[in-house]
């Protein structure tokens, strides 16, 4: 069963910064660095021919249109004071525990992410009464015409609280009319997006929706523990989950994954908080060029310009959203440079099959975006397959050097409890 798509409406009240991340298989989550990371390549210490220190590529007429992987970047030059990282001190939220609660959490997303039933069918009536969750196929008209992003297909709305189920509310009075409908039925209603939506086609203007009837769902999630092994391999496998014992054991290994990760960000913010690193300016406005770039790319489509997409999707400038974007990418930069520097005091070596088996694991987990190693080389190194395998060689042991950190660290809940074991290795393919 393939995931539901995203819900591109424009019907809601506030839009979620949700940006386009590299597509990873719900069931499959596994902490890749490198994919949820900014696009961008690092040649590291590689001395490649006719590669120059980032000294030497300052000083040259036109070095601002050099790619971030013909810098040969010195680790222990740009990192002029490294913190302790042996046995560092750091606490997560509770919310982050492993138990049963959790559990049911994130069966219940993961069902959602998949387009599955995530709540109990009502089967006992047929009529939508307040209080209720109800799947509903819907399309909006303006002036007798269906209009873009005004439709949608098997959307969840929790009626009372006017919004899409674990997500987004919509414009005021929006699901009214499906109250007191029966599954089956075609209702229609009126209803008036504000005066400053931020669609000039749309602002202030009232538009009828028309809405399917699908299903009628009580608040109560479907329980882990009630699903049996056949429901569990209509949904889940294709991602190779077939039975109850299977997807409670992923489950547990996911929510495992994701302490790791929250552990993981306290750490390099830690180093990067007591650490000095110097980034090149060349350097990062290298970085920064290449990521525009990929954005705009992989983005901005049909005829639309990059400002438009910002202020429609994020409500940003271009400005604005370059400044964010050098930000991240500053930290971003400061990770790669304090880590590469302890993967080198470490003494951490590449393992060949372990890194074919790390990119392997990338063409697997992103849902049909590369089909093989070199189109994800050529992905990391701007359409350069030598400097993208560089790169990925060079993050392969910068998170072996944050898997050496993490594993090394005391860490413990805010209630004082210990937390769990997590040392699984991100840079390791499972």
């Amino acid at each position: 069963m393939k995931k539901r798509k995203e819900n591109n409406s424009c019907v809601c009240r506030e839009k979620k910064n949700t940006g386009k991340k590299a597509i990873i298989a719900v069931i499959v989550i596994a902490l890749i660095v490198v994919i949820i990371a900014l696009v961008a390549v690092i040649s590291g210490k590689s001395k490649k021919g006719g590669s120059k220190s980032a000294t030497e590529a300052g000083t040259e007429a036109g070095s601002e249109t050099m790619r971030s992987g013909q810098f040969d970047i010195d680790y222990a030059k740009q990192v002029t004071k490294l913190a302790d990282y042996s046995g560092i001190a750091i606490t997560v939220s509770n919310d982050y525990e492993i138990n049963d609660t959790a559990k049911q959490k994130y069966l219940t997303n993961v069902l959602q992410s998949y387009g599955a039933d995530a709540y109990k069918q009502v089967t006992d009536r047929d009529t939508v009464a307040d209080g209720d969750y109800v799947k509903v196929d819907y399309t909006g008209y303006k002036d007798g015409k269906a209009f873009d992003g005004g439709s949608a297909t098997d959307v969840m709305l929790d009626v009372t609280n006017n919004s899409q189920v674990g997500g987004s509310s919509f414009i005021d009075g929006f699901t009214k009319p499906i109250i007191g409908a029966k599954v089956g039925d075609k209702v229609k209603g009126d209803v008036t997006f504000p005066e400053d939506y931020g669609n000039d086609d749309l602002n202030g203007q009232t538009v009828t929706f028309e809405y399917t009837v699908k299903g009628i769902y009580s608040a109560d999630p479907v329980a882990l523990a009630d699903m049996t092994d056949e429901q569990v391999n209509t949904v889940f496998g294709k991602a190779g989950v077939t039975t109850n014992a299977q997807l409670t054991t992923q489950i547990e290994k996911d929510l495992k994954q994701q302490l790791y990760s929250a552990e993981v960000d306290k750490i390099k913010s830690y180093m990067i908080d007591n650490s000095t690193v110097e980034i090149p300016d060349e350097y990062l406005q290298a970085r920064l060029n290449e990521y525009i770039a990929s954005f705009t790319k992989e983005n901005v489509k049909d005829g639309q310009t990059l400002k438009k997409y910002l202020k429609s999707n994020y409500n940003m400038t271009v400005d604005q959203a370059t400044e964010k974007w050098k930000e991240n990418l500053t930290d971003q930069i400061k990770t790669e440079f304090i880590f590469g520097l302890i993967a080198e005091k470490e003494n951490i070596k590449m393992d060949d099959d372990a890194f074919n088996s790390y990119v392997d694991y990338i063409v697997s987990a992103s849902n049909g975006q590369f089909s093989k190693a070199s189109e994800v080389y050529k992905y990391f190194g701007s359409g350069h397959k030598d400097e993208g395998k560089t790169y990925l060689k060079n993050q392969y042991l910068v998170n072996k050097a944050i898997d050496t950190v993490t594993e090394k660290a005391n860490v413990t809940f805010e209630d004082g409890s210990a937390a769990p074991d997590t040392s699984s290795g991100s840079a390791d393919a499972e």
